[in-house]
């Protein structure tokens, strides 16, 4: 409720509707808080109309589904919840039109896998606390998009979350800076390119000790015995 409502929906559409939602880093779900949820919905409409027209289908800025498998596949997590927006599909286009479904629940199988299409599902929460706790219960994610107006509750989200990477008031623009690591954490992927953090992954760091050949310390060769005691007495 601290967000500025039209500039996130705005900015939430056009990260995840970019390429019909076909982007490693498009939003895969949103959590809004109760209390804007139906402003929210009312403005990504809005947005959705003025960026593809009341027929995004026929949109010569949208596109279609990569393939005919990924298509049927979309089309079946669509059964999931309720289409709040969008829902229309075009099977000769491979198209599905800008969709937002509310209803879901974590079980459903649109929240248990990348959905890598324009289908966008809605959860609401009560308080922060809330929100944190669903998004610990899920695999890290690759990207987390936060829209706040309160600086507090940026560093509360940055401290108490783990996930590879993303941006306060923005979507998918992060992917896009040369200067920043891309990357994610645990499930969503380990290390990170881009810049310098591109030529670190991709250099392999050759470790190796040379020894001088003049001292040798007897101590480390067998037997032990007394030498076994002496080390563990220089330990404690």
């Amino acid at each position: 409720e601290t967000a500025d409502i039209p500039m996130a929906a705005r900015r939430i559409v056009w990260g995840k509707f970019l390429n019909a939602g076909q982007t490693c880093v498009a939003p895969d779900y949103i959590l809004v808080q109760h209390s804007v949820q139906d402003k929210l919905l009312h403005q990504m409409e809005k947005m959705i109309r003025k960026m593809y027209g009341s027929d995004p289908i026929l949109s010569p800025d949208y596109p279609h589904i990569i393939n005919r498998r990924h298509y049927d596949r979309l089309c079946s997590l669509m059964k999931e919840g309720t289409v709040a927006i969008g829902g229309q599909r075009n099977e000769d286009r491979l198209t599905i039109a800008p969709t937002v479904l509310l209803d879901v629940t974590w079980e459903d199988a649109v929240m248990k896998e990348e959905i890598f299409g324009p289908i966008l599902p809605v959860i609401s929460f009560f308080d922060l606390k809330e929100a944190v706790h669903m998004v610990q219960a899920q695999p890290r994610p690759l990207a987390l998009y936060l829209f706040t107006g309160k600086k507090s509750r940026e560093k509360r989200i940055l401290s108490s979350l783990s996930f590879g990477g993303g941006c306060i008031n923005d979507t998918v623009v992060h992917l896009a800076s040369t200067a920043l690591p891309f990357g994610g954490v645990g499930a969503s992927g380990m290390g990170s390119y881009h810049g310098k953090a591109g030529f670190d992954t991709f250099t392999h760091q050759k470790s190796i000790m040379k020894k001088a050949v003049k001292i040798d310390l007897p101590v480390r060769y067998a037997p032990y015995g007394k030498k076994l005691k002496l080390l563990k007495a220089v330990q404690h």
